[in-house]
């Protein structure tokens, strides 16, 4: 008992001893070269007791102005000594707040750290990532522009990263490193996300080499966002009850993706031919092999609305990826078939597609389709779902098209007889049997549509493929993603509802209301400037065709 009572006693004193100390240094005054001595007597002689309580001001002092300039004009002067020995000194030097500190403040801070990397480039990795580890400060989120307080601190972060690029051009494969292994998890909330991302878009302005790796970068960890929310929403799916915990996490991420997708569509904008390809190399490389995602491919669609070249290449490339016309390797199959989705998905949704081009890929697809069908008329190959799963993949984008762009395409004789030149009939009824793998949804659509204009009967092989089905005992599973369907993200769909063509189901004329005045009624009700566009919307602005549910359910197709 007494031995417990002496141990008390003696943390008391520590704690209290540990709180005098705290207090004396807080009250603490630097003089001119006192660092300077400091750091000579343990590097010449080994006195650690001054060095160590240097160390612990620096850490848990809040340095005045006056303190601030004389510790970083005695580093500037022996500069030469900070080398390796004198790591765990450089790094308390890199945690010090400096950001928001007056300009000529700042300046002294950037003369040093510049110095400090030319002289011994062992250090610039840890500079590296105390500067970019300020873009992950906690604040509150802004609506139009962060606000002007700190827009100057990420100004004069930057500003220093541009002068150590600019003397040490090597150093920007180290920035690369480092944003990528500094990037916030996806769970930190949606300011730190968001303003990472602007920052990292900020540097790309200014370095525009490392432009691409930067949106490759940002576009993985949204893909990461956007696969997190699909989940969640299947699994909730799944069980009557969801934990409210849970559902405000969903709900977070979802808030953070959405302004996320704000700053991407803005840089897309801005900058337009310097980044347009880009997104379009980072699509093929990243969001085209990802199935499921529900938003991050928008981007492509906002991409190929602003910029017919850009719109050549995406389709000309689904195409070449869809119909195998260049080698995939291993996990070709799957990535044909998203290829085939998003060839269909913006055809059928992308306002800024004319006819020509749809008429094309149509021609194109089905011309593919019926030479495979001589190609494979002798194979005796039952697997349909495997062997063929490309060949099925075009032909249900043909069935999609032909039900979504109804409107278009069966307004006149001469798109009628176009429609007809496709010999939809060949692919209904070959022994390869697309219907039976085809979306349900799908399926009625377009055979409801193509026996009202008598250009193809389908019942009979629904009835067929619904019997062999039952007798087999088994289900099919349906591929029913659509990656072009309803974009749910209300602050960026302001953005990209404009942008999208709505299903216009043709038995159902004259219903006005489409998912873009849906979600403005629903999420804005009292609020008649919803539809003001912004000067980020200029280009929405001119267009009105919009955007309602499409294949999402089987609900909204004619049976």
């Amino acid at each position: 008992m007494a031995v417990a009572a002496q141990k008390s006693v003696a943390s008391l004193m520590r704690k209290t001893l540990d709180r005098q100390a705290a207090v004396a240094r807080m009250k603490f005054r630097f003089k001119k070269n006192q660092v300077e001595q400091i750091l000579l007597s343990y590097i010449r002689d080994g006195n650690s007791g001054p060095y160590g309580e240097l160390l612990n001001v620096l850490k848990d002092c809040q340095l005045n102005d006056d303190n601030y300039r004389i510790l970083f004009e005695d580093c500037l002067s022996c500069v030469v000594l900070l080398g390796r020995e004198l790591k765990q000194f450089v790094d308390v030097l890199c945690n010090i707040e400096w950001a928001s500190r007056d300009e000529e403040l700042v300046e002294v801070y950037s003369r040093f750290m510049l110095s400090l990397v030319t002289a011994h480039t062992y250090h610039a990795p840890k500079v590296m990532m105390g500067l970019v580890k300020l873009f992950k400060d906690e604040g509150e989120n802004w609506d139009d522009e962060p606000p002007e307080k700190t827009i100057t601190q990420w100004s004069n972060i930057h500003t220093v990263i541009a002068q150590i690029v600019a003397v040490m051009p090597m150093t920007s494969d180290l920035l690369m490193q480092t944003v990528i292994e500094q990037f916030p998890y996806y769970k930190a909330g949606c300011y730190t996300n968001r303003a990472y991302i602007h920052n990292l878009i900020w540097i790309s302005k200014y370095i525009p080499p490392l432009r691409e790796q930067i949106m490759a970068a940002i576009v993985s960890r949204m893909v990461e966002m956007d696969v997190n929310i699909v989940d969640r929403a299947k699994n909730q799916a799944q069980v009557e009850t969801v934990f409210e915990m849970e559902v405000e996490e969903c709900d977070e991420v979802s808030d953070t993706l959405d302004y996320c997708m704000l700053e991407m569509l803005k840089w897309l904008e801005d900058e337009r031919d310097q980044v347009l390809h880009i997104m379009c190399s980072v699509f093929e490389r990243i969001i085209l092999p990802t199935h499921g995602i529900k938003h991050v491919q928008f981007l492509l669609l906002y991409a190929i609305s602003i910029n017919q070249q850009c719109a050549d290449r995406v389709f000309a490339n689904l195409w070449i990826v869809a119909a195998g016309l260049h080698g995939l390797g291993p996990g070709a199959l799957a990535t044909r078939r998203t290829a085939a989705s998003h060839l269909a998905g913006l055809l059928a949704r992308c306002v800024r597609v004319p006819n020509t081009r749809l008429i094309h890929y149509l021609r194109t697809m089905a011309e593919w389709c019926h030479a495979y069908i001589t190609a494979t008329q002798e194979s005796t190959v039952t697997d349909n779902t495997k062997v063929h799963g490309a060949f099925h993949a075009v032909c249900h984008a043909i069935f999609y098209l032909v039900a979504f762009k109804n409107h278009h395409l069966f307004t006149s004789k001469e798109s009628l007889n176009f429609v007809e030149s496709l010999n939809l009939p060949r692919l209904v009824t070959c022994a390869l049997n697309p219907l039976r793998t085809c979306p349900p949804q799908v399926t009625r659509a377009f055979s409801s549509v193509t026996r009202s204009h008598q250009v193809v009967y389908c019942q009979t092989i629904i009835e067929k493929n619904a019997r062999h089905t039952l007798q087999g005992n088994t289900g099919l599973n349906y591929d029913d993603w659509f990656p072009y369907d309803p974009y749910n993200l209300p602050k960026s769909g302001k953005i990209i509802w404009p942008l999208c063509i709505e299903y216009n189901d043709w038995h159902k004329d004259g219903e006005d209301e489409t998912q873009y005045t849906s979600m403005k009624r629903k999420l804005d009700p009292e609020d008649d400037d919803y539809l003001i566009p912004s000067p980020s919307q200029k280009l929405a602005s001119s267009l009105t065709n919009c955007i309602s549910p499409g294949f999402r359910t089987s609900e909204s197709i004619v049976t």
